[in-house]
């Protein structure tokens, strides 16, 4: 049997039908009032999925009372977890060495740098004096993150120590923080697999301007892949593969990987993370990969058969595409487009007319958070980009917005 745990965020997605083989043989762990979706036989829920001692508990539970054989996780927040729980049972896939390694900044960046890539200057920080004496040392802005975040949540760019905010400061003072030089260029990823020790395919890309933290200032933001022909295309690759060679191996892998090009053509690792990267990521490499990644590797975590060749072959005739989506504002939405902008695939609205992302959902909001989202295709890189301008104003005037008074938005 395979034990899938499944965030909130994960809800909905057609697990069985992606493990069709399995259907009837799928036990799940997510939270109070998640729908997992049909073909599960068994379901525990947890009143918080963030705790993880809940989720683990849950999940001993279900592996005591059934033959588990594989454990699947697809959302940042179970990687750890489901290493944990390989563990625990001799079950094949990724361990917990490798899966903290690609969870946790801090020692990712010491490992990366160990294997020769060149990473910014880090420290792990428990108060601001540590902020302080990084940037005494490294002056200029720097940047202060979650060793063990994802969807920018908790990232603050700051050019003093002082200016670190209320709630950042909070997070620093409870441990897990990293601070690390700020660093200038094309922001880029990679998404990537790897099975069998051997890479299997690898999709260069760049983020629009502002990249994941377009969405604090209310901007749009998705990527573009880059031709095969871009001077980067190569080095952005190889890049990815040394960094997975750096890191603790596992079985298989698939990698968002992502890169800062300077102004002086050199490449910077930002981060990585051992899982399929987020909405609207996927939908654009399905279009790529002739099928949604997360479905290529939900089978291929759970030693179910995949048509590799088919998905390299589908990779290298693939279009030029992007994707891109619109954040929500402070306030309450009053419109939704009823029509795809020209141009336009998989246009999808995320939010209804009457919902509210005011306030307090507002300051929590994610980079993958989203209202709309939607793929273009070109045979150029000028005309893709030329269209996500375009299909950007049409979705973004097809919405409406009561926006929260006195507040920026």
């Amino acid at each position: 049997m395979i034990l899938i745990l499944i965030s909130p965020r994960n809800a909905g997605l057609p697990f069985a039908e992606w493990l069709g083989e399995e259907a009837g043989r799928l036990l799940a762990v997510t939270a109070h009032g998640t729908d997992p979706g049909p073909g599960f036989r068994d379901v525990r829920t947890v009143p918080d999925y963030f705790d993880d001692a809940s989720v683990h508990e849950a999940a001993r539970l279900l592996c005591a009372e059934h033959d588990v054989t594989r454990v699947l996780a697809l959302a940042e927040v179970d990687v750890e977890r489901a290493a944990r729980l390989r563990e625990e049972l001799g079950l094949p896939g990724q361990r917990p060495a490798s899966a903290h390694a690609y969870r946790d900044k801090v020692r990712m960046k010491e490992l990366a740098a160990a294997g020769g890539l060149r990473v910014p200057a880090f420290a792990p920080v428990t108060s601001l004096a540590d902020v302080e004496a990084f940037m005494a040392v490294h002056p200029g802005p720097a940047v202060v993150k979650p060793r063990g975040g994802s969807g920018s949540t908790g990232v603050s760019v700051v050019g003093t120590p002082w200016d670190v905010p209320g709630d950042v400061a909070a997070g620093i003072a409870s441990g897990g923080m990293e601070v690390e030089e700020y660093v200038a260029g094309r922001f880029c990823h990679v998404d990537a697999l790897h099975v069998g020790g051997e890479p299997v395919v690898s999709v260069p890309s760049v983020y629009t301007d502002g990249g994941c933290l377009s969405h604090w200032t209310d901007s749009g933001n998705g990527s573009w892949t880059l031709p095969s022909d871009d001077p980067l295309y190569d080095r952005l690759v190889a890049e990815t593969w040394r960094l997975v060679g750096a890191l603790p191996a596992a079985p298989s892998l698939f990698v968002h990987a992502e890169f800062f090009v300077t102004d002086a053509d050199e490449i910077v690792l930002c981060e990585v993370a051992g899982r399929v990267g987020g909405t609207p990521i996927p939908a654009m490499l399905e279009a790529v990969l002739g099928l949604d990644p997360r479905r290529l590797w939900a089978r291929i975590e759970c030693g179910l058969p995949v048509d590799l060749d088919t998905v390299r072959d589908h990779a290298r005739r693939a279009p030029l595409v992007a994707n891109f989506g619109l954040p929500p504002r402070n306030g309450r939405i009053t419109r939704v487009p009823l029509e795809p902008p020209a141009g336009t695939r998989d246009f999808t609205v995320l939010a209804e007319a009457g919902e509210d992302w005011g306030g307090a959902r507002y300051r929590a909001r994610k980079s993958g958070d989203f209202v709309a989202t939607w793929l273009v295709t070109a045979p150029t890189a000028g005309e893709l980009l030329a269209l996500v301008a375009k299909t950007e104003a049409e979705a973004e005037a097809a919405f409406g917005w009561d926006l929260v008074p006195g507040e920026a938005s």
